[in-house]
């Protein structure tokens, strides 16, 4: 199967917006125009919804599109609102990044502004102790200092209502914590439906360097596998609107900045499989680590995936129940495990689905061939997590990260610029100690198994108690129904046991 036969109406769109988005041009308008203001307008298509980004005489456009037949069968007020809060959603933080002084929308005020700007507040923190040319108050400055206009027009008036029967709408992204999450939905009686967001992948030049990245063509080949061998249907989103934020595309400095409110935006692409499916809970997969933080050198408390977090999950309920009168909640089943207890379940309970994983964000050359680059610090977290648990890396097309060479790629033993979020913070080294210490004992053998025996071992060996209970243990869940809590406690119960 090619994603792009999917939806003929959602690639063509695609591909339009596609011709419209080149470096050199969007770089000249930034040089022309920075830092006035720029308009976003909105409209609803056929299949989704358009944004237009104008600034000056430049003018690009945005596509985020749907099945064609859950398109259609989602009321219109939900739709404008929709639109409404979506717009302002996915280019507040381009503001930021232009720092621009005002956006002017042809919208009314969304609903959720506020709850949007807790967010961005939130996710600036962490971003601003990540940049090199600028910090978490230059950029909480930027955003104080942003302007917005919207018209005078009111909010959509919800009419329309849900009708529920009692199965979830699953985020698949085929990373560890989805598949997971589908394995339990499917067990428990949830009747699953998955839904990928497919996001455009990247082929420029940037700054002289060649930037390509993979995930799509790999994951195409993963969904026709995965529907091929379960007879499930997985449904596509494509979010070109992801563009919009792309500061390679747009020719602007390396920044953290635009990836704070993915999550947040997900919850609204998901809503019309929610109406169209009769589905009663939205299934993330966001884990205990997500709920971590770190404090940066202005004193500022940073967690590098607030949007994930079990914090503002509890938010995203609180938009859903206004949206959804009540009727739809959000969840993530995985919640309370560690990502090497979320491996752990996934690889003993269900290891037919945990042979699609693909945890890789395929952003460079390594990953053109194979779904795993092997060059980057999520490969190798993820590999030391399979070798921890007796889970072959091979299975799921991995090489051999336990060369000296792959020493940069691992938080436990490097501080290099190039780990990504996560890692870089530190946030899971302590994790990453334990796997090595279990990878030790299960008899894995090289370079770096070595370096952790000499400089490592002993104060794993010590800690051994303290870091099982952390990292092999159910801890309280949050946001998950007690209805849905009490099928779910005994399976994590049951595969943590085993040795």
């Amino acid at each position: 199967m090619n994603l792009a036969t999917i939806d003929k109406n959602q690639t063509d769109s695609i591909m339009f917006s596609k011709k419209m988005m080149t470096n050199s041009s969007l770089s000249t308008v930034r040089k022309l125009f920075r830092p006035k203001s720029f308009q976003i307008k909105t409209r609803i298509i056929e299949n989704g919804m358009r944004i237009q980004f104008k600034r000056g005489a430049q003018e690009n456009y945005f596509d985020l599109t749907f099945p064609m037949a859950v398109w259609q069968d989602f009321p219109q007020d939900y739709k404008i609102l929709i639109k409404d809060n979506l717009a302002y959603l996915s280019s507040l933080e381009l503001g930021i990044m232009f720092d621009a002084k005002k956006i002017r929308y042809d919208t009314p005020l969304p609903l959720f502004k506020s709850f949007f700007i807790e967010l961005m507040l939130r996710c600036l923190i962490y971003s601003g102790d990540c940049d090199d040319k600028a910090n978490a108050v230059d950029y909480i400055t930027r955003l104080c200092n942003l302007d917005y206009t919207f018209t005078k027009s009111k909010p959509p008036i919800i009419n329309s209502e849900f009708s529920l029967g009692e199965r979830s709408i699953n985020t698949f992204t085929f990373g560890k914590e989805s598949l997971l999450g589908f394995g339990l939905s499917k067990e428990i009686g949830l009747n699953p439906a998955p839904v990928t967001i497919v996001e455009p992948d990247v082929d420029i030049i940037y700054n002289g360097i060649s930037v390509r990245t993979f995930e799509n063509k790999h994951k195409e080949k993963l969904i026709a596998e995965f529907e091929k061998e379960f007879q499930e249907k997985i449904q596509v989103v494509y979010n070109h609107s992801r563009d919009l934020l792309d500061y390679t595309l747009w020719g602007l400095e390396e920044t953290d900045l635009g990836w704070s409110n993915q999550l947040t935006q997900y919850l609204f692409f998901l809503l019309p499989f929610a109406y169209s499916l009769k589905g009663k809970y939205i299934v993330f997969g966001n884990e205990k680590s997500a709920d971590s933080h770190y404090y940066s050198s202005e004193g500022f408390k940073c967690n590098p995936v607030y949007d994930q977090s079990a914090e503002w999950l509890a938010q995203m309920n609180s938009l859903l129940h206004i949206t959804t009168k009540g009727k739809v909640r959000t969840t993530s089943l995985v919640q309370p495990l560690h990502e090497l207890a979320v491996c752990k379940v996934l690889y003993q309970r269900y290891p037919h689905l945990a042979k699609y994983q693909m945890s890789c964000h395929a952003d460079n050359d390594g990953a053109e061939h194979n779904r795993w680059c092997c060059q980057c610090s999520k490969c190798a977290r993820c590999y030391i997590f399979m070798k921890a648990l007796n889970f072959d890396p091979i299975s799921v097309g991995m090489k051999d990260m336990l060369t000296i060479e792959n020493k940069e790629h691992y938080a436990l033993f490097s501080e290099s610029k190039e780990l990504r979020g996560y890692d870089l913070s530190g946030l899971g080294r302590d994790e990453q100690l334990f796997a090595f210490y279990l990878a030790a004992k299960n008899g894995a053998q090289g370079t770096l198994i070595d370096l952790f025996k000499e400089n490592l071992y002993v104060e794993a060996e010590s800690r051994e108690e303290e870091l099982r209970n952390e990292f092999l243990k159910v801890h309280l869940p949050e946001n998950i129904p007690t209805e849905l809590w009490k099928k779910i406690k005994p399976i994590f119960d049951e595969e943590l046991k085993k040795n």
